[in-house]
């Protein structure tokens, strides 16, 4: 049935935690694939002593979209599962995913809420919430859904279509989930919390923005122009315009990616009054503003409003 997927790279602290979670599931048909992403540590030998029904492939260090990629490679089961390996699940999340399942034949994603509350691990849940999710990107601008450990894809979408984009270092899983929901088929969404999502280590991202071209907004109009050309009038393509507004102002601002943002910000399908209006700031203001973490923040509160409040006529309850 499922095929869980984790990438490792020097997550030693966090690692027995994660897999124990996904041998404690309640639901048992599922394999492990763990890629140590050139991590120089014990992992080998705590797999072999401890874990010995885990797949653990080696590889030398290439981030984590490589690593997840080889994992695609070898998966044996008709679903993907993705988990980082210092997040977590409740116990019940695989069963509750087999449920949806098997209720709905043509299903393509599920995403499952998840939270930074580590009690959710040992939350004891009656029934299985969940909701088919129609007109995804007409909602998805409020709330995208799906995170890295808590999204399951039908493994059939990555026959014909390729992984992880390694050239991205932000925003190439929410490429993933895109593309799959654009691809077709039914969409789920489990509203029980079912993934601790952990930021207890110190190593993880910065918060660094790096180059334009490197991340997922920066070239999302690019990636996707020939669907966004096929129907310029598509919810598809809205939200594409949308999403550029509510992320592109970090690099918009920088001195060193602004020219390049300017670049993506005119490939916009799709022209907002009032989410452009920050966007017409010199670039010495608005530098200012987004190097403030409070200024910053009230910006991006500023374009939240008025997707959510203007220019978004759907929303998930």
């Amino acid at each position: 049935m499922f095929s869980v997927i984790i990438p490792y790279y020097k997550k030693r602290k966090y690692i027995e935690r994660c897999l124990d979670s996904v041998l404690n599931q309640t639901f048992k048909n599922f394999e492990i694939i763990l890629i140590d992403d050139g991590s120089n540590d014990d992992i080998a030998l705590l797999i072999d002593q401890k874990y010995p029904e885990v797949n653990l492939i080696k590889q030398q260090n290439q981030g984590v979209s490589v690593a997840r990629n080889a994992g695609i490679a070898i998966a044996k089961m008709s679903y993907v599962v993705f988990l980082d390996a210092d997040d977590a699940w409740n116990p019940l999340f695989l069963q509750f995913a087999h449920e949806v399942i098997e209720k709905h034949k043509n299903l393509k994603i599920i995403g499952a809420h998840y939270s930074r509350n580590r009690e959710i691990l040992e939350k004891v849940y009656n029934y299985n919430d969940y909701i088919e999710v129609n007109n995804y990107f007409q909602i998805a601008i409020k709330n995208i859904l799906f995170a890295t450990g808590a999204t399951i894809i039908n493994k059939s979408f990555f026959d014909t279509n390729h992984g992880f984009n390694p050239i991205l270092k932000r925003g190439q899983d929410v490429d993933v989930w895109i593309r799959t929901i654009e691809s077709g088929g039914e969409v789920f969404y489990i509203k029980n919390t079912m993934m601790y999502y952990s930021d207890e280590d110190p190593n993880q991202a910065s918060g660094k923005i790096g180059k334009v071209e490197n991340g997922f907004v920066g070239v999302v109009n690019e990636l996707y122009k020939p669907i966004i050309e096929k129907n310029i009038n598509s919810d598809f393509s809205k939200f594409i315009s949308k999403f550029v507004y509510l992320n592109l102002y970090p690099y918009y601002f920088s001195p060193e990616n602004h020219a390049k943002a300017q670049l993506s910000l005119k490939q916009n399908s799709h022209y907002y009054f009032f989410l452009h209006l920050p966007y017409y700031l010199p670039l010495h203001i608005g530098h200012r503003i987004v190097s403030n973490r409070r200024s910053s923040k009230l910006m991006r509160l500023w374009l939240k409003f008025f997707l959510r409040k203007i220019y978004n006529k759907s929303f998930l309850d």
